[in-house]
């Protein structure tokens, strides 16, 4: 069966996330910044009356940081918290590339290694044209306690 993915420029290579999790892209807002917050959550985004915080995805990954131009991008990603809460949070990337269908059978398991992510961030591997994309588990990339976890460690 085949499921749709968004594609992702994340620090010069491309990633997958499941389409169902992005509700939205959308043109970089101005941010407002929080003291004391991961240096990943680059700050709060209004948008359209709500606010959301804003991660920087390369920065959670641990690949660098995103540089914001004109064209930076938002996707709006809805993410699970504790206690089946559900909120929504803005994710930076370079680009949003394109969304691609993707045969779920296809999707092999994520490497162990050779990957600068992280390989519990993975999902797995999968064919998009004639090129493999990592597909990203962004509940777990973006839950607070990796958030957190991520922040403790740069502080160290």
């Amino acid at each position: 069966m085949n499921a749709a993915y968004v594609t992702l420029a994340v620090a010069g290579e491309t990633y997958a996330v499941a389409a169902a999790a992005v509700s939205e892209v959308v043109k970089l807002q101005p941010l407002t910044r929080i003291p004391a917050m991961p240096r990943c959550v680059r700050g709060l985004m209004n948008l359209r009356g709500t606010v959301i915080p804003v991660v920087d995805l390369a920065q959670q990954l641990g690949v660098g940081e995103t540089e914001i131009t004109d064209r930076t991008c938002v996707a709006v990603v809805d993410t699970p918290e504790a206690g089946g809460v559900r909120s929504l949070m803005g994710v930076i990337s370079h680009e949003v590339q394109d969304v691609v269908l993707v045969d779920e059978s296809a999707i092999e398991a994520a490497p162990a290694f050779g990957s600068r992510v992280p390989p519990g961030y993975l999902a797995g591997l999968a064919r998009v044209g004639e090129k493999a994309v990592l597909v990203l588990d962004l509940a777990r990339i973006l839950s607070a306690d990796e958030i957190l976890a991520v922040h403790e460690a740069a502080r160290a």
